[in-house]
């Protein structure tokens, strides 16, 4: 019988087993890991295991090539089957940058990074199946999103290609080395830069149409962000001012939710208190475009200084009708 050998790399240290084999079999359903394991049909180091074993770096994995074969087999069989439902490479999004450590996409409006409903179609798994990470040799990484963009937002989104870019990535997001800028509309006129401190509970509570929001209170972790002024124009006769939202902190609707308390919610936003704005396709929806990451200089992983994203072409469309004079510039 023949038997394909798998080394595991860095990254596969201290994880189970049938993880790891989950992950080689692509999560393929009706492969029996267990069952294999217990006729060594796949071996850890030569031995049998019942699959809890953690694995080492340089640790062998061998499994009977006809797995591989009928797994390969079931996951093309998949893919034919669901052809007229598997739109992702019709949605393959746009990239921004790409290199063995990171890709940063611009995410478009109306898709949720990761899927909260069993069936929805999600970036993580589009960007998955499209992009294989390219910089660790660990069998059990996987391209997963770095941070998160709620479903109507725009704009940069960064996924791991490896795991020292996960863990740089990961890292300099939590101590802010890494800086996030945003642009978006909101009702009023925003007369002055505004820094904002407020602490939010995120735990989500439910409103209409079971859409989950979070809130100001006391006693929670502190969200920071400052809320620029950019360019004014109006909406049905009422103001609404063009922003630039910097974010010290990273939370859950975090400008969403600040910007609603301190009186001026996205136009749109109607989970805060914003009036509905409907696009061209009907929906309703909001403009919140995630416009520009900041690197530190000299970082590991090779990225540029920073990275921007355009607006889209119905956010562009809006500020034109809107009669807002912008000059296209951020604030650095």
């Amino acid at each position: 019988m023949e038997f394909l050998t798998f080394t595991a790399g860095s990254g596969d240290n201290s994880r189970r087993l049938d993880k790891v084999l989950k992950v080689i079999f692509k999560d393929s359903q009706g492969v029996g890991i267990h069952q294999a394991l217990r006729k060594k049909l796949i071996t850890l180091n030569g031995k049998k295991s019942d699959g809890s074993d953690k694995v080492c770096e340089g640790d062998k994995i061998s499994i009977a090539a006809f797995l591989l074969e009928e797994a390969e087999k079931k996951s093309v069989d998949a893919k034919t089957e669901n052809t007229e439902h598997d739109s992702s490479e019709k949605d393959r999004p746009e990239v921004v940058f790409s290199n063995k450590h990171i890709l940063v996409i611009n995410k478009p409006r109306g898709i949720s990074v990761q899927s909260s409903s069993p069936g929805e179609k999600s970036l993580a798994d589009i960007v998955s199946s499209l992009y294989r990470g390219e910089g660790d040799s660990s069998l059990s990484f996987r391209t997963a999103p770095l941070h998160r963009l709620d479903r109507n937002t725009t704009g940069l989104l960064a996924f791991s290609q490896s795991i020292l870019g996960a863990h740089w990535f990961s890292e300099n997001i939590k101590i802010h080395t890494i800086k996030k800028n945003y642009v978006g509309i909101i009702q009023g006129r925003l007369s002055r830069t505004e820094e904002w401190h407020d602490s939010i509970d995120t735990s989500p509570s439910e409103t209409g149409g079971g859409f989950k929001t979070v809130r100001i209170a006391k006693g929670f972790t502190e969200a920071v962000t400052t809320a620029r002024p950019l360019a004014y124009g109006t909406y049905r006769g009422n103001d609404v001012t063009l922003s630039q939202f910097d974010i010290l902190t990273g939370k859950k609707h975090q400008i969403r939710c600040q910007s609603s308390h301190h009186g001026h919610p996205l136009l749109g936003d109607s989970a805060y208190g914003g009036r509905k704005l409907f696009l061209d396709d009907g929906s309703a929806s909001f403009f919140l475009h995630a416009s520009r990451l900041s690197f530190p200089k000299d970082n590991p992983l090779g990225l540029p200084d920073e990275l921007t994203a355009p607006l889209p072409a119905e956010f562009e469309k809006f500020i034109s009708f809107s009669l807002i004079n912008w000059d296209g510039q951020l604030i650095i």
